[in-house]
């Protein structure tokens, strides 16, 4: 069969012509371990061409800049500042496997990344956030560390919000954040780094969930008072592998959980900001659910939007036996509408850093005022799901993503966005329930 082809003609920031040719065809990508002797489920790796063999390249989204070290790694040669050049992704380790993708004329740092997951796996570059954000960008991340992890390279994903909601996806929408500097040493002349960085509010350590539970009651303007876990905001790093998060946010997550700050196993986290291990402290959060990144007025914060959603499902759940909404969630007598959330648990893996640690720093170096980010989720934390990076969706970036196929709720569970009911005739399936119809407003609100 001829193969597919998508060329794409970027104009560079040097004034150079990108030239981003690639097919349709799944890009093997290999994983590397989540910590020193974790599981092998953690930081994505493609396969590139450095001159005449191929190395390991990693695919990050949280990191700000792409790089291809032109010398290799190994070499003592000293690295370079950047250059214009080619990163050609192939199928395999194999130097005659197919190339999968070519991207000519893009601007690339001259440096090595540090390794990923573990010392011994250190890719020659990383193909970052700001040339991903020229796709859509399609990400199978199997929870079995013995199946393939895929990619897939689009220039674009078709569906609108709400087609994808009712075939199950929960879609996250996000501004890209960035806009920090690099320069290669003082005095001299710095890059801007486009903005190109994925950050999601996440509710951290909520408790668990479950519709056979007693029913959550709160009365008018009280949608926060039952709220559990503690509200994040995290960047999106398919190149790390475990959950991270600063010192500070640990901090908050551990009084939550009544465990004590400092508890957890010492140990090194390997990541591409630096070349050295980040000293860490190896912890298990318990559950994670992710909500956009994009916010307004009407946001209550990811843990109250989470409680809000769980008490709507409540009663579609258990409305046969009578239940009612709850008045701290209504708005003009009807439901309001619920944010979609994909909620990830068994005992996630986080590494907690240092607050001054270069990743953190990283992470809120962008131009101000942004949240402060606290984190990130990893390759690690997302097994598990398909899931899509869709940068040049028209409605704005958006993550789409759904668990795999058989997954246990306590594992994966893909929330997307229900909708309120305005007429007694209506009915609609959130929460992969049953057709349910609506719920009346309670008459009192008594507790």
């Amino acid at each position: 069969m001829p193969r597919r082809l998508f060329l794409v003609l970027l104009l560079a920031a040097c004034g150079s012509d990108q030239v981003l040719e690639h097919d349709l065809e799944p890009i093997q990508l290999a994983r590397a371990p989540i910590e020193p002797g974790g599981a092998t489920t953690g930081g994505l790796l493609a396969a590139v061409s450095v001159g005449d063999s191929v190395e390991p390249l990693l695919v990050d989204s949280a990191f700000p800049l792409n790089s291809l070290a032109k010398a290799g790694c190994a070499s003592p040669a000293a690295s370079g500042w950047t250059y214009t050049g080619t990163m050609e992704l192939r199928a395999g380790g194999d130097p005659a496997a197919p190339v999968r993708a070519s991207f000519r004329s893009v601007g690339l740092f001259d440096i090595c990344p540090g390794p990923s997951g573990d010392a011994a796996t250190q890719p020659a570059g990383v193909m970052g956030g700001p040339l991903l954000a020229n796709f859509s960008v399609g990400l199978t991340l199997p929870r079995d560390a013995g199946s393939s992890a895929f990619m897939e390279l689009w220039p674009g994903f078709p569906g609108t919000d709400d087609q994808l909601a009712r075939d199950g996806l929960v879609v996250l929408h996000f501004e890209p954040r960035g806009g920090a500097s690099a320069g290669r040493g003082s005095g001299e002349a710095s890059l801007t780094l486009p903005n190109s960085r994925i950050v999601l509010a996440a509710c951290a350590a909520p408790r668990a969930f479950a519709t056979t539970e007693a029913q959550e009651l709160c009365g008018h303007g009280e949608a926060a008072l039952t709220a559990s876990g503690q509200d994040m905001m995290l960047a999106v790093g398919t190149g790390e592998g475990p959950l991270v998060l600063s010192e500070m946010a640990w901090q908050r997550v551990a009084a939550w959980l009544g465990v004590a700050a400092e508890a957890g196993t010492a140990g090194d986290l390997y990541a591409p900001f630096r070349a050295t291990a980040t000293p860490a402290r190896f912890v298990d959060v318990p559950r994670l659910a992710i909500f956009q990144g994009t916010t307004d007025n009407a946001w209550l914060g990811a843990c109250a939007e989470l409680a809000r959603a769980r008490r709507i499902e409540w009663v579609l759940a258990n409305q046969d036996s009578g239940a009612r909404f709850q008045p701290c969630d209504l708005s003009g007598g009807r439901a309001v509408w619920t944010h979609a959330y994909l909620e990830l648990g068994g005992s996630l893996r986080a590494a907690v850093v240092s607050n001054t640690s270069d990743i953190i720093r990283s992470l809120n170096a962008d131009v101000p005022p942004k949240p402060q980010v606290d984190g990130i989720i990893g390759a690690g934390t997302l097994a598990g799901t398909r899931l899509r990076l869709d940068y040049p969706a028209e409605t704005g970036g958006r993550v789409v993503v759904r668990c795999e196929a058989g997954s246990a709720r306590e594992l994966c569970w893909a929330a997307p966005s229900c909708p309120p009911l305005s007429a007694g005739d209506q009915t609609h399936t959130c929460f992969g329930h049953a057709a349910a119809g609506l719920a009346a407003r309670p008459a009192t609100d008594s507790r």
